[in-house]
């Protein structure tokens, strides 16, 4: 009895606080915050520990903001495909797929030896830098028309990653891994792909493998182009 009551309380906590109310569990998008009611309000924060998580989003909801108006309205209609090597073709569509608990997988799975390079898919700017519970060591960026793109289980960082930093398809984010709760699968990227908010009513899971497009590895990685 007691744990049906502990887990009807985790879900009350899911559908009332939505997303941002697990944003120290490591949940994927937490910033889009709750689920779409008028006349919903965050309850006062109980503790400085609670506090200061209020005031981390609110700062990252302001860089968020500052981003977007320095990027185009409509989202990218063509992703360049972040792994080192993978083509598209040797992706399996798991988008969708049921996972742990009331989970279902929300983005795509690209495996690769670890410490395969992951570059953006897509210009913007690096919104979040961090590390999850379920995607481990992870890096956000910012694109186009306030899509998130989310690579995570990364091993490491690709060096002098910053937040606020301006990507392109050429840059460098981390390293194929399995960090998070991918620890007993062999290394992959997760790459997820977030639009809209829980705030403006028109927050969305998007999946990436109908936009990703191969590049030409050869070109991309030959020493004229890498002086």
């Amino acid at each position: 009895m007691l744990a049906r009551q502990v887990g009807f309380s985790a879900l009350l906590c899911v559908l009332l606080w939505g997303s941002e109310g697990l944003a120290q569990r490591g949940e994927p998008d937490p910033e889009p915050g709750r689920v779409c009611t008028s006349s919903w309000s965050p309850p006062e924060p109980r503790t400085e520990a609670e506090r200061r998580e209020r005031e981390r989003w609110a700062a990252y909801r302001a860089k968020l903001q500052s981003y977007l108006a320095l990027l185009p309205k409509e989202p990218d209609t063509r992703l360049a495909m972040p792994v080192q090597g993978a083509r598209v073709r040797q992706v399996a569509n798991t988008f969708g797929a049921p996972r742990s608990g009331w989970r279902t997988h929300e983005g795509q799975d690209i495996f690769a030896p670890r410490g395969t390079p992951v570059y953006s898919a897509t210009r913007g700017f690096v919104w979040r830098i961090g590390q999850g519970q379920l995607g481990g060591l992870y890096v956000f960026v910012v694109g186009p028309g306030g899509w998130r793109y989310y690579y995570a289980h990364l091993d490491r960082y690709a060096p002098g990653l910053q937040e606020g930093q301006r990507v392109t398809p050429q840059t460098l984010l981390g390293y194929v891994g399995n960090t998070g709760n991918a620890r007993t699968t062999p290394p992959h990227l997760h790459f997820g792909v977030y639009a809209g908010s829980r705030r403006t009513c028109d927050y969305r899971v998007i999946d990436p493998l109908p936009l990703l497009v191969d590049r030409d590895w050869k070109s991309f990685l030959s020493p004229a182009r890498n002086p």
